[in-house]
């Protein structure tokens, strides 16, 4: 029993001797390659989480400054910087030029005060509707015939047709609005049903208004003395407040008893 035991252990001893061996030969023949195949892997795996957390914090940046301009100038400035970024530019560009058209409608300048009385120039009028119009070109031209462009492409096409609008070309405009239908009666129905309306329909504003004038200032009116109405009865009764009450002593035109002849006194 005891041969035979220790025939069993030196047999493991050598198993593991030769266990120990071939480890050590893979480790000095496979190992490095493995090694270096595992940090490749985990320098790309940092690699590529870095990444993604820069192009988290670009996205974030690129929002974060179009909600944050408020001016034509500036939200250029965000369409030029984030180009790629989501639709931040082509939506930096629908704003700029919605405020030139805003600008054109209301015969203002671009940030005039509330109370302001300024008028907006012919020259700043034709400069706001040609860079409405040249945004809405680079939208146009940036944008594919995908359905995820459709609504993009479609106030593009109806923001130019209003710039042409504004200039007097309604053969124009009446062409862009119709594409603008064309391209949004598939997904946005509406929007297509208010553009051939607006196509329809541009003759109508092409007509001069003419406001009538103010009404003469009218002259000041005499003023009308107010009286109280009555509250009581009395006032109901005697509305110039002459007195009530009767004389103490009243005229009479009998003669006093003492001048009365005698002879009228007795029968």
């Amino acid at each position: 029993m005891d041969r035979e035991r220790l025939k069993d252990v030196q047999k493991s001893e050598l198993a593991n001797d030769r266990l120990n061996e071939d480890f050590v030969v893979w480790l000095k023949t496979k190992g490095p390659s493995w090694l270096l195949a595992m940090l490749v892997a985990i320098v790309a795996y940092l690699f590529i989480v870095n990444w993604q957390q820069k192009e988290l914090r670009a996205q974030n940046e690129a929002w974060i400054s179009l909600q944050e301009a408020q001016l034509p100038a500036s939200l250029e400035d965000v369409a030029i910087q984030y180009p790629s970024i989501d639709s931040v530019a082509n939506q930096a560009r629908i704003r700029a030029a919605s405020i030139y058209m805003r600008s054109v409608y209301l015969v203002r300048p671009i940030g005039a005060a509330a109370d302001s009385t300024d008028a907006l120039s012919d020259e700043d009028r034709l400069f706001n509707l040609e860079r409405a119009d040249t945004l809405y070109g680079q939208i146009l031209a940036g944008i594919s015939e995908t359905n995820g462009d459709t609504l993009m492409a479609a106030t593009a096409l109806n923001g130019q047709a209003a710039v042409a609008e504004s200039r007097g070309q309604l053969d124009a405009a009446r062409t862009l609005y119709e594409q603008a239908a064309l391209r949004a009666e598939s997904m946005y129905p509406f929007i297509a049903a208010r553009s051939r309306s607006r196509a329809s329909t541009i003759e109508l504003y092409d007509e001069l208004v003419e406001l009538p004038e103010a009404p003469p200032a009218v002259p000041d009116l005499p003023v009308v003395p107010t009286f109280d109405a009555p509250t009581t009865i009395e006032e109901l009764t005697n509305p110039l407040n002459l007195p009530t009450s009767a004389p103490t002593t009243a005229p009479s035109n009998e003669a006093p008893a003492a001048d009365l002849d005698e002879s009228e006194t007795t029968p």
